[in-house]
């Protein structure tokens, strides 16, 4: 009997603390649950305020600035945000490469040289961006600054030709970012198939956007690759002296001497150029031009400069007798075509311009040459583009 006794009572006892022992447990679980909640929300607060951290940092980058280094050696501090901002292009004639930057439309461009509005008219430019149309003129000619007008148009930052020191005097007191593009004259060489990259790479600095034309680089290389690479078959008995005529201004020519944009793509065709002995954009006289005696010659006609194959080839010159050239006797003058820009200087489509010529340049060898395919696709590609028939007659006329 005192056994039972001792065994209800160690049952008991047991009970007792193993209840004792689930209350204790229950309150550890209750209390581990309210620092849970406490750490819980405490994270939820943490983790807001870093979002509304890097949202006010985002916000700050936002409408902070970034350092650009341009073509003139200039450190300028441009805004982050241009995109949504005003843009002013003075004299530089960066339109087309502007435009091919943002593949094929041209926004926030407020103003630019009103004497570009007139190229624009003739090209194709005017169809891909016609926004171009209806941006204000910054200045009466391609030389007269208006500085007034592109104060009043509050720009975010201006784009203008380095070579241009009064205009960058001008522009840098006015106190608006201003960045410098190389044309002609600069430490850098005058090759348009370099240029255009340059410029387009500026583009990505000024915006804030590494790499973004590299795709299209590599599309343009492919293409000069090809043509370049069908040129260096061709024999040095097969190439054919050429000259670039740019204008004639009141019965003096100038053509493309050594060192500018027109010797470089005739160094690109693997061709002479006569008139290399001469320096820059050089006048010459007539005479000069009958003892080089160009087998081809192109003419810079559309565009700024009027003169034309027609007034060479049917001798319209006035005072001038021409027919005694053998690129005239041949039939072998050429007019430096327009597509969304003057194709002899530096411009988006430079690939397909060296293509172009080299299509003129030896007829023979370039027969199976793609040129059509090769625009259309180019256009369709880089600027979403379709180029309709009468467009592509106007850019190529080939004869």
């Amino acid at each position: 009997m005192r056994h039972n006794k001792w065994t209800s009572a160690a049952v008991i006892l047991a009970a007792s603390l193993a209840i004792s022992a689930c209350g204790s447990n229950a309150g550890a679980k209750e209390t581990t649950a309210a620092e849970n909640v406490q750490t819980q929300a405490a994270e939820t607060e943490s983790s807001a305020a870093a979002g509304t951290e890097a949202a006010d940092t985002e916000q700050a980058d936002a409408e902070g600035t970034h350092e650009v280094v341009d073509h003139a050696g200039n450190h300028v501090q441009v805004p982050n945000e241009i995109q949504i901002h005003r843009v002013v292009i003075d004299q530089i004639p960066i339109l087309s490469t502007y435009m091919a930057y943002f593949e094929g439309s041209a926004p926030n461009i407020v103003g630019y040289c009103g004497s570009f509005k007139d190229t624009i008219s003739e090209t194709v430019l005017k169809n891909i961006a016609p926004e171009l149309m209806e941006s204000s003129e910054t200045v009466y000619a391609q030389s007269d600054l208006n500085i007034e007008e592109i104060m009043r148009l509050q720009p975010d930052v201006i784009l203008y030709n380095a070579n241009n020191k009064e205009h960058a005097k001008v522009l840098e007191s006015s106190g608006i970012p201003a960045v410098a593009f190389a044309t002609v004259g600069s430490d850098s060489p005058a090759d348009p198939l370099e240029r255009y990259k340059q410029w387009l790479s500026l583009l990505e600095d000024v915006f804030g956007e590494d790499g973004k034309m590299d795709a299209f680089f590599e599309k343009g290389d492919a293409i000069v690759a090809d043509v370049e690479g069908r040129i260096a078959k061709i024999p040095e008995d097969e190439r054919p002296t050429a000259m670039i005529l740019y204008k004639v201004n009141d019965g003096v020519p100038q053509v493309a001497g050594k060192g500018i944009f027109g010797d470089y793509w005739l160094q690109h065709l693997g061709v002479k150029n006569v008139a290399e002995e001469a320096q820059g954009f050089a006048q010459v006289s007539f005479e000069q031009i009958y003892d080089w005696n160009p087998e081809v010659m192109f003419v810079n006609g559309p565009g700024l400069f009027k003169v034309t194959e027609t007034d060479i080839l049917e001798n319209k010159i006035e005072g001038v007798d021409l027919s005694t050239i053998q690129a005239v006797k041949d039939g072998r003058v050429y007019d430096t075509t327009l597509g969304m820009w003057n194709w002899f200087t530096p411009n988006p489509d430079a690939p397909l311009v060296l293509a172009w010529l080299a299509c003129n340049t030896y007829p023979e060898q370039f027969v199976d040459y793609p040129l059509e395919d090769t625009i259309r696709d180019y256009y369709k590609e880089c600027y979403g583009y379709e180029v309709t028939d009468e467009e592509l007659e106007e850019m190529i006329h080939l004869r």
